[in-house]
């Protein structure tokens, strides 16, 4: 007997998917009214007889009588039966389709029931909540308020009608009173994220108070989430609804929906900071703009964007925070930049908004503005070409080495051919340099003077208790502290190769022949490269293989409190890299991690880290990273060891101080004797 697919799949599969989309996927379909129409892809005609209902989500021919939801759609466009149609369906929603058989537990199903119940729930609560706030902007006794702001804004009657926007009068319990009068109804409002409870004495209260309310909603039209602009001084000054079983704020766009009911057929869409831009552009007739909820611009808004469009315009404020949202945005949308696709920047003069700007210069003149926004290549080599010479050796070589990893993350085509050539024509290199930086290959970092600078006269060097390490005035290390010198390449010129210096670490307080660091250092030589630090190793290995990140089960406390600042950069690449592999349901590939670390201050030098890849031996890469950590621990074991030798040379120094220092050594030993079992 054929395995069924379960109703409860069946429903959050339609659930998620748009029929007009689907359909004009296949049919080009005009705005008629509430509706959409075309001719019929059923049968032969001429006058479009064929509807398609958003509301309903189901579509129906007045001429052939062809009617059905998306998959049955499907089914009759291609031909296929009812599994095949749920498939393909599934497959462009990103699911997998399940079998309600014998391996399907009914408590599956029963969970998979209850989170269907849930999303419901929570888009009715929530769309009652939008009637109550449009109602009290209505007939509230402080009303005037509210409208006194929204005037002073420019906006009308009929745009705050058409975005639904409300008011949140001042009380700690309006929503909770109107929707939910019993208390056992509370939960619902608070799982939609309408009400907030106290978790140390159970309180509830509505989540907005005194604020103008905008609604958010999905691709739908089905509110699923809030957003509130504050009247008096509370803080913060905006506030969002927070993430629940129907609002993901990464992959929403506000006022999406909206532009889509004005103009089926956008041309471009226009990305700024906050809701109220996008409802003041609306007033003054430019409809395609979209704003990020208190989010930078994510994979998955521009993956929605290029759906609809082949144009983008990121339009942010002319300021440093401003030219920093706009530098993360040129990073995201390397990757999708397709031929046939446009990315755009507007930076608006100091002290404007697209709000404060449309009202003073009009639709026209800023419509102008969009139209002349700077392209993405043009953007790009203004960003990086900064404050450099286009006549300096130097600076043409930082911008080479900048530009060419970023325009090898575009797909391959005449936009990225074109800007290998520009950058070409701007440093004077060849192709087939170009090429190599494009591959993250760059010069070997230059070294610390060796006398025989020969490979197996490094490895003796490198091994023997008798060569001293030298300092940059070329004295002796041998009886210096152990201050990790050679971690902070961050304080030099980040660009230049030079400042990432050997690996040393000469301990004091052992006999050289004892020295547990040095024994550290033989464990690793068949597997980590000696020209690196282990913090840089396990940089190096995530930024080119950030799946090793699955074999972390817990990012060990040591990192936390080893006093270096590259320490404290892996651990914000781990975190960075657990992140997105919860946001993405996958573990992210190396140019979408190097697009996510674009803007931290380490990344010239995480830069630099992921360009010396050919450094690393090929091999088992999460067996490198849990060595260059376990190496990490040794060296925490070593700042524990100096604290613990200069509390025990005190006068006043205690028994247990002397313990500490026993159970350290015992401690490191089981370590050495690990890393030793490895080889």
């Amino acid at each position: 007997m054929a395995s069924r697919i379960p109703q409860s799949f069946i429903d959050d599969l339609l659930d998620r998917t748009d029929i007009v989309d689907l359909v004009d996927g296949h049919v080009k379909l005009k705005k008629t009214g509430r509706n959409y129409s075309a001719c019929c892809p059923f049968h032969k005609e001429k006058t479009p007889s064929f509807s398609v209902s958003p509301d309903k989500q189901f579509y129906y021919c007045f001429g052939c009588g062809a009617g059905g939801n998306a998959i049955g759609f499907l089914m009759q466009l291609a031909n296929l039966n009812f599994p095949e149609a749920v498939e393909e369906l599934a497959g462009k929603a990103g699911l997998t389709v399940p079998k309600d058989d014998s391996i399907t537990s009914k408590a599956a199903s029963a969970a998979s029931q209850a989170k269907t119940q849930a999303r419901n729930q929570a888009y009715d609560i929530l769309n009652q909540a939008s009637q109550y706030y449009q109602s009290q902007l209505r007939r509230h006794p402080d009303r005037q308020k509210a409208v006194t702001y929204l005037k002073g804004r420019g906006l009308n009657g009929q745009i705050a009608q058409r975005f639904g926007v409300g008011y949140a009068p001042t009380g700690w319990q309006n929503l909770m009173q109107e929707l939910a009068p019993k208390a056992e109804q509370e939960q619902g409002l608070i799982d939609a994220g309408m009400v907030v409870e106290k978790e140390e004495n159970k309180r509830r209260y509505d989540r907005f108070r005194d604020r103008i309310m905008f609604p958010i909603k999905d691709y739908k039209g089905r509110i699923i989430a809030f957003g509130g602009r504050v009247l008096g001084d509370d803080k913060p000054k905006y506030l969002n609804s927070p993430e629940t079983v129907v609002f993901h704020k990464q992959k929403e766009l506000y006022g999406l929906y909206e532009a889509r009911q004005h103009e089926r057929n956008l041309k471009r869409i226009m990305v700024v900071e906050g809701y109220m831009d996008v409802v003041a552009l609306a007033q003054h007739n430019i409809n395609y703009a979209v704003a990020t909820l208190g989010t930078s611009t994510s994979s998955f808004h521009l993956e929605r964007i290029f759906k609809l469009v082949s144009e983008v315009v990121f339009c942010f404020d002319g300021d440093a925070a401003g030219l920093k949202a706009a530098d993360r945005a040129m990073h995201t949308c390397l990757p999708y930049m397709q031929d046939g696709r446009q990315a755009r920047f507007l930076l608006l003069p100091d002290g404007e908004d697209p709000d404060s700007l449309v009202r003073q210069e009009g639709n026209d003149k800023l419509t102008a503005r969009i139209v002349d926004a700077t392209p993405l290549s043009d953007f790009l080599f203004q960003r990086l070409g900064q404050d450099l010479d286009p006549h300096n050796l130097e600076h043409r070589a930082k911008l080479a080495t900048d530009a060419s990893p970023l325009i090898a993350i575009i797909p391959k085509g005449i936009m990225r051919s074109m800007m290998h050539a520009r950058l070409s024509k701007i440093t004077g290199l060849d192709k087939d340099t170009l090429a190599e930086l494009s591959a993250l290959k760059v010069p070997t970092p230059a070294t610390r003077s060796e006398p025989n600078p020969t490979p197996a006269a490094n490895t003796q060097a490198s091994n023997s208790s008798q060569a001293p390490n030298m300092g940059p005035a070329g004295d002796s290390d041998q009886n210096s502290t152990h201050d990790y010198a050679d971690y902070h390449i961050t304080e030099a010129n980040p660009d230049i190769a030079d400042s990432i210096q050997h690996w040393h670490d000469e301990h004091p307080h052992a006999q050289p022949s004892e020295d547990p660091s040095l024994l550290l250092r033989q464990n690793f030589s068949a597997v980590l490269p000696k020209v690196q630090n282990p913090a840089h190793a396990a940089i190096r290995i995530i930024l080119r293989h950030p799946e090793v990140v699955e074999h972390v089960d817990e990012i060990p406390s040591h990192l936390a409190e080893l006093k270096m600042q590259d320490a404290g950069v892996l651990t914000q690449l781990l975190n960075t890299v657990q992140a997105m592999h919860k946001a993405l349901k996958r573990w992210p590939n190396p140019a979408e991690l190097h697009i996510e670390c674009a803007t931290w201050d380490a990344w010239p030098m995480l830069r630099q880290l992921a360009a010396m890849e050919s450094l690393l031996p090929q091999g088992n890469y999460p067996q490198q990273l849990d060595e260059a950590i376990s190496r990490l621990l040794g060296h925490h074991f070593d700042e524990r060891f100096n604290q613990l030798i200069h509390l025990a040379s005190q006068p006043n120094a205690d028994a247990n101080t002397k313990k500490q220092l026993k159970d350290l050594l015992k401690e490191k030993e089981e370590l050495q004797n690990r890393l030793k079992s490895r080889q």
